[in-house]
């Protein structure tokens, strides 16, 4: 299901152009969102690893997950020192491991 199913259902809630569910039980239930939402976790090209506890081992990485997201190792050194340290501090960094591909 590569279309947000929200797209079309009446109890969805549009914010700046995007369809999200809204908080009513049976979007909770929906098997649609369930099964997009599976969908979008196949794409992605990197899975969580362990977490990142010092900045010597987050600069030895490429990419980090960054609150479930991926990013480069450089977007994260372009800020500032005192904001890379207090996420360190709370945990939000975690080693990024490639899913392997499945075209070999």
């Amino acid at each position: 299901m590569k279309q947000n199913p929200c797209r079309y259902c009446a109890l969805a809630f549009v914010h700046n152009g995007r369809h999200s569910p809204s908080w009513n039980d049976k979007c909770a239930k929906c098997e649609n969102i369930k099964a997009h939402k599976e969908y979008l976790e196949s794409q992605r090209k990197f899975i969580e690893g362990e977490p990142i506890t010092t900045l010597d081992e987050l600069l030895e990485q490429e990419w980090v997950m960054w609150y479930h997201n991926s990013r480069h190792i450089e977007a994260i050194k372009s800020t500032p020192i005192r904001t890379v340290l207090k996420w360190i501090e709370i945990g939000v960094f975690h080693k990024a491991i490639r899913k392997e591909s499945e075209e070999n």
